[in-house]
């Protein structure tokens, strides 16, 4: 099937059709909510506005927070780092304009029409740039100026300076969508909030759509025929995207050309710059949105004609009488007449027969006007509550209590506001999260490094990239959220806060004596705290906090087995010194020892050859003597020494004469030396026995 600008116009016909009932309702509840009716018919208790006003900062009080973390938790820094740069992005971008703003419109779309929508879009900001390319020839397929004998021909071209990504609030007048029963069957949205003049459509879709028919000024259709007619001055561009197609095409209502059809510009998973609207009161069978206004607008209507009553009455209710006409004067003085006034009259007697001013002046009934007027106020402030029992607001949330209530009392109703607010609340925070994805999946596919890492101030590197640019890693590794955007209930946050912080103490108590016995519970204990947590709302804020405790409670087993191992080797280290130092006393001693023993072996051996001299100068002495010749006994010279010859030493010889020891007595104790020679007959040594 061919699209062109007919079928288009065709669909945006059907969808016209499909809720024009749903934007004539919406268009009533607009003008009730403002009271813009005629004077006549104006509403005297406009509990449209009063509740509005009353679930608006439920729903929106303060600016979404995206936050951005790890799908799975894990040692991952460079998903962690991805994830960090692009929730900074995100903040940065909605800092750049009034999202506030649009956040407040679309809490008064939803609660006045029953759905709000909103759309991102991309802003690249492409800058004109020009520079010179030199030539020494004139090139004939370029425009070129001669200068000092070249050719200088000026090339321009666009460079992308900037980008940003914004949200808009999309007005429920100009949205429209493929009819359906389900947001997943919807294949094309559109959008009609683009009012262009002939010079702006000129400029962005060419010359050749300078005849489309401009037939809106201000924003409503005019007749051509009519009186304003020189006033209509734009005209309405809707812009369809096409899902099934996944291109973008531009049209005009009475125009049978497209003004534009281009191939999807973003490249979404999804294709559609938003996410599903957000509807107030929802069912399974239609997209169609639900005001909240028509499940009281009888009851409203009843309001209103009771508060009219309520007044007519009022009005009625003054002090007014008649008196008789020939006692005027008297009466007129005495009712201008000043405060603690007597005033004499001249025929008393005639106004004692008729009883006084009491029977001169009648008043005009007003008793039975006010018990009307108090039964009509009864019935209307049971006609409000039922209102509020309808919509789910306590008047703990309106600020009405009674004092005479139990403060168990007051709690109650103010859980049972919560509880009817509450899908209100997950729906809106829903929309935000999914306009942030949005937002985030433009940032990631559209966006430069350079402006990724000067929005964010972390350093962008290519394995960041390739997470962001890929669908798959970028949906598996990335979780987007956002904050709630209800106004926070301080006492619940502080009470959850003290039982949060009560419930971790009393576990951390129980539980550290068992991991100092034993190390090795640290983590099924860790593990358990997590779940426990978990268990708490206000534990979200903190929750990579305790998620790192865990982890270093963990590794507190191998630290400390680290630091026995450390004393362990400390100690090891000690007695090696020591027994190093002991080898080193024990050498010494060993050492002194072979010192000591060496001298007394070179005593010994002089000892020995001592003996031997004597014993030798002893023969020579006896042989001289047998020969008749004198020898001296003194002494004899050993290495140039005088050594004395003992008295009570004795030679002991051999079978063949040759002195094999000697044997001394000293202080009682006789030694016997044997000696010991070698090959030559040296002695080299000897034996000492006692």
């Amino acid at each position: 099937m061919k699209k062109d600008a007919k079928f288009y116009l065709r669909q945006l016909e059907l969808a016209h059709k499909h809720e024009k009932d749903w934007r004539e309702r919406t268009k009533k509840i607009n003008q009730i909510y403002r009271d813009d009716k005629d004077q006549d018919k104006a509403t005297r208790f406009n509990i449209l506005w009063s509740n509005t006003q009353t679930q608006f900062p439920a729903l929106y009080s303060h600016r979404p927070k995206p936050d951005v973390r790890r799908r799975w938790k894990g040692p991952d820094p460079v998903a962690r780092e991805a994830a960090k740069a692009v929730e900074r992005c995100l903040e940065f971008s909605m800092d750049s304009y009034d999202f506030d703003r649009m956040g407040e419109k679309l809490t008064l779309d939803i609660l006045l029409g029953g759905r709000m929508v909103a759309r991102a879009k991309y802003h690249p900001v492409i800058q004109q740039k020009v520079v010179e390319e030199v030539y020494d020839e004139d090139p004939e397929d370029l425009e070129t100026e001669e200068r000092d004998g070249q050719f200088v021909h000026f090339r321009r071209y666009e460079e992308k300076v900037y980008e940003e990504v914004r949200n808009y609030h999309v007005p429920w007048r100009y949205y429209r969508y493929s009819p359906a029963d389900c947001w997943e069957d919807v294949w094309w949205v559109a959008y009609g909030d683009n009012f262009l003049t002939q010079d702006e459509i000129v400029d962005q879709f060419g010359e050749q759509h300078k005849d489309v028919p401009l037939r809106f000024t201000d924003g409503e259709v005019k007749d051509e025929k009519g009186e304003d007619a020189d006033e209509i001055k734009r005209a309405q561009v809707w812009e369809i995207w096409d899902k099934d197609e996944r291109c973008v095409a531009a049209v005009v209502e009475g125009y049978d050309k497209l003004l534009m059809k281009q191939d999807d510009p973003l490249g979404l998973a999804d294709f559609f710059p938003q996410g599903e609207p957000a509807l107030l009161i929802e069912t399974t069978d239609s997209l169609i949105p639900i005001p909240e206004y028509t499940m009281y607008q009888f009851q409203a209507e009843e309001l209103n004609t009771i508060s009219r009553r309520i007044a007519s009455l009022a009005d009625a209710m003054k002090l007014v009488g008649i008196y008789p006409g020939e006692d005027a004067t008297d009466i007129n003085n005495l009712i201008r007449s000043k405060e603690n006034t007597l005033m004499p009259v001249d025929n008393w007697a005639m106004y004692a027969e008729k009883g006084g001013l009491r029977g001169m002046i009648e008043y005009l009934p007003i008793k039975e006007v006010s018990d009307v007027w108090q039964r009509l106020i009864v019935n209307r402030e049971g006609l409000m509550k039922a209102i509020f029992e309808l919509i789910g607001v306590s008047d703990i949330q309106r600020g009405d209590s009674d004092p005479r209530e139990t403060r168990g009392a007051q709690v109650l109703k103010a859980n049972f506001g919560k509880r009817r607010l509450l899908p209100k609340q997950q729906r809106t925070q829903r929309f935000y999260r999914d306009l942030l994805r949005i937002n985030a999946e433009i940032i990631a596919e559209h966006f430069d490094p350079k402006t990724i890492q000067a929005m964010s101030g972390t350093e962008v590197t290519p394995q960041m990239m390739a997470i962001l640019k890929n669908d798959a890693l970028r949906d598996f590794s990335i979780d987007i959220e956002t904050d709630s955007t209800v106004a926070p209930d301080d006492e619940t946050e502080k009470a959850g806060v003290a039982e949060f912080l009560t419930a971790m103490s009393q576990y951390l108590n129980a539980t550290m004596p068992i991991v100092q016995a034993q190390p090795q519970a640290v983590v099924p204990l860790g593990q358990m705290l997590l779940w426990l947590t978990r268990k708490f709302k206000i534990s979200r804020d903190v929750e990579d906090e305790i998620t790192q405790f865990v982890e270093a409670m963990q590794n507190l087993p191998q630290q400390q087995d680290s630091a026995a191992e450390a004393e362990k080797a400390k100690l090891q280290a000690e007695i090696q010194l020591k027994a190093q130092a002991q080898q080193s006393e024990q050498a010494l001693a060993e050492q002194e020892f072979q010192r000591e023993q060496a001298r007394e072996d070179r005593e010994l051996a002089a000892d020995i050859r001592r003996k031997d001299i004597e014993t030798n100068a002893d023969i020579r002495r006896k042989d001289a003597e047998a020969a008749g010749k004198s020898v001296s006994t003194s002494g004899t010279t050993i290495d140039g020494n005088v050594v004395p010859i003992r008295k009570n030493f004795n030679m002991i010889r051999g079978s063949d004469g040759s002195v094999t020891g000697a044997e001394m007595t000293e202080n009682g104790v006789t030694k016997k030396l044997t000696f010991q020679r070698d090959e030559a007959g040296n002695i080299v040594g000897g034996e000492v026995s006692v």
